[in-house]
């Protein structure tokens, strides 16, 4: 039976840029938690946003660490009455990737009334690197995908 290493939470820390330029500044400890702060570059955001989540201490080696966290738009210059949540992996050059990244799909749901919770929530993707979009290696036009194709039995 082999144990697990511990993930190295200070490779989560520092700041992250998404493919729209939207910024997050995050801080993990040992213990798999995440805090921080995020500023959307998408809407009228004019501050950062208080940011909380988890990630896996002991990921498998050669696999992406699995990690989440919740941004709720509310600060001292906006209250957007909406929440969004981000699900993802971390990769580095030791988890086969040319560098490091976290890839996430994110939902987005905003207060409606009851008659249109259909469509209080969307759905997306993004690509955070350390490096600011148009910067060598970041294409602000890249859309990332996740999604395989379903196969019916027939």
């Amino acid at each position: 039976m082999s144990l697990l290493k511990s993930f190295d939470p200070a490779r989560l820390c520092g700041k992250w840029v998404n493919q729209l330029g939207s910024c997050m500044i995050l801080t993990a400890d040992k213990c798999g938690n995440i805090s921080g702060k995020y500023n959307s570059a998408v809407g009228k955001a004019e501050d950062f946003y208080i940011l909380t989540g988890r990630f896996d201490t002991t990921p498998p080696d050669n696999k992406g660490v699995s990690l989440g966290w919740v941004v709720t738009y509310k600060n001292t210059k906006l209250e957007a009455h909406s929440t969004a949540t981000w699900s993802g992996l971390y990769f580095d050059q030791t988890r086969g990737a040319s560098r490091e990244m976290i890839l996430t799909h994110w939902l987005l749901t905003r207060s409606t009334e009851g008659k249109d919770v259909w469509e209080s929530t969307r759905a997306g993707d993004d690509v955070f690197t350390r490096d600011e979009p148009g910067d060598d290696g970041v294409d602000i036009n890249a859309k990332p995908s996740f999604a395989r194709p379903i196969r019916n039995k027939l």
